[in-house]
This record gives structure tokens, sequence and C-alpha cells, in this order.
């Protein structure tokens, strides 16, 4: 449990899972609150079962993941698991959804025609948060272990001493 709290006092793990969370909890809020011109919880769900062919459980931990885990990025808290959580949301929507133009999103013609790209980018920063924590301001640094802050602590100021450049430079 202590590694998945384990994260830095680095901005870039708060920018990222702001952005992030921001995003995820708007999609979120669309689906199950009807907020922000969304479908709401019965629509949501009508269109993952009939049009998408989702069974209603999974639709529901979509729905769920978008608000909670949204919520949880933007909070820093147990922020691994919540980024897991959305890569898998986006793993599974190329299953589902009909990428016929590839990379980009079409706005014109008749109907608007999803790429990928915003789902790749969500992976990517998704997979960003997993690797360095949620950052500064979090609810992980809060609950992080003195032990493992102090031996972080130590680890960097051993690796500064370590990789100091030649004095002749």
């Amino acid at each position: 449990m202590e590694r998945l709290l384990l994260t830095n006092d680095s901005w870039t793990g708060t920018i990222l899972r702001a952005g992030l969370g921001l995003v995820m909890f708007l999609h979120g809020a669309q689906n199950l609150l009807g907020w922000f011109w969304g479908l709401g919880f019965e629509h949501a769900m009508a269109v993952m079962t009939t049009q998408l062919g989702l069974p209603k459980i999974v639709g529901v931990l979509i729905v769920m993941t978008q608000f909670f885990g949204g919520i949880a990025l933007m909070l820093g808290a147990y922020v691994r698991i919540a980024a897991a959580a959305v890569i898998l949301v986006m793993l599974a929507s190329f299953g589902v959804l009909d990428y016929g133009n590839g990379f980009l999103t079409t706005w014109s013609g008749k109907q608007l025609s999803p790429g990928v790209e915003f789902q790749l980018l969500a992976i990517t920063v998704a997979a960003t948060i997993m690797i360095w924590g949620a950052g500064r301001w979090s609810i992980d640094r809060a609950l992080e272990s003195p032990r493992s802050r102090i031996s972080r602590e130590r680890a960097a100021r051993e690796a500064e001493l370590t990789v100091q450049p030649p004095s002749h430079l």
C-alpha cells in the first residue's frame, strides 16, 4: 500500500492529474448527473447498452470511473488506481466506438466521426501519472508514511552527491 501512495514534490504530477481529473470529472458529470448539457445516467446507460451493446455493469463502471476517478485525480487521492481505471476505460472505447477516420476526429460532413487522439492522449497522461504519482498538494502525499518520505529524500540527497559534474568543466 505504501508504494501505491508514493509520490514526489513535483509539479508534473499535480498538473497532469488536475487536467486529466477535470476532463474525466466533466464527462462523468454529464453521464451521471446530466450536468453541462449531458445525457444523465438513465439516457447514458441506454446509449451504452443499446447503441454500443455494452453490458449494464460495464456502463456503470465507465460512468463511475469518469466521475469518481476524475474527483480522485483532482484531489490526488489514490491516483495510480484512478489512472489505471482511466486507461482501462480508454482502451475499452477502442472496442466499441467506430473509428472510421483513424487518428483525428472529423467535425465536418453529416456526422461527427471520432478519432483516437483523445483516448491516446488520456492514456499517455494517465500512464505518466502512474509513473510520477500525485505530486504536490495531494492526498497521496499527505497519507505517505514519514518513513518512506525520509528514505526517498535521503536517496535524492545521495544521488545529488554522486552526480556532480567534474570540477574541470
